[in-house]
């Protein structure tokens, strides 16, 4: 599983990032957040350092999630867009090997690809 990772959880409705988090805890990770906006989302990348992975909804009321996805790439924070709408296409191009899931995932869907991008980062938990 991914045991002690620590996995920012970027959803605005409070329902679906609930799922999420039940979904991360069942796999023995350690939810941070959610952050509901990218306002939000960049407060919680600035103030917590032991971000492992994200998991990063699209659309969020404040606007497309990009600032927060360039500000954890610009970390080397590995992330996952989870959304129900499209990529946009600009950052398709800017991140080609972004994975992005439509909602609904199933969990180990979604568990199994945060392991990918954790893997192919090279990264360990930030807490030991």
């Amino acid at each position: 599983m991914l045991a002690g990772y620590r996995v920012l959880v970027v959803e605005d409705e409070a329902l679906v990032a609930e799922d999420i988090s039940k979904m991360l805890t069942a796999a023995e990770c350690v939810p941070v957040g959610p952050a509901m906006s990218i306002s939000d989302a960049q407060q919680l990348i600035r103030t917590d350092l032991s971000i492992d992975a994200a998991l990063l909804d699209m659309n969020l009321p404040d606007g497309l999630v990009t600032p927060v996805l360039e500000a954890l790439r610009a970390r080397g924070i590995p992330s996952v867009i989870y959304t129900g709408g499209a990529v946009p296409e600009d950052i398709r191009q800017r991140h080609p090997d972004l994975v992005a899931l439509f909602k609904p995932v199933l969990p180990a869907r979604l568990i199994g690809e945060l392991r990918k991008v954790i893997g192919i980062s090279g990264w360990r938990p930030s807490n030991g």
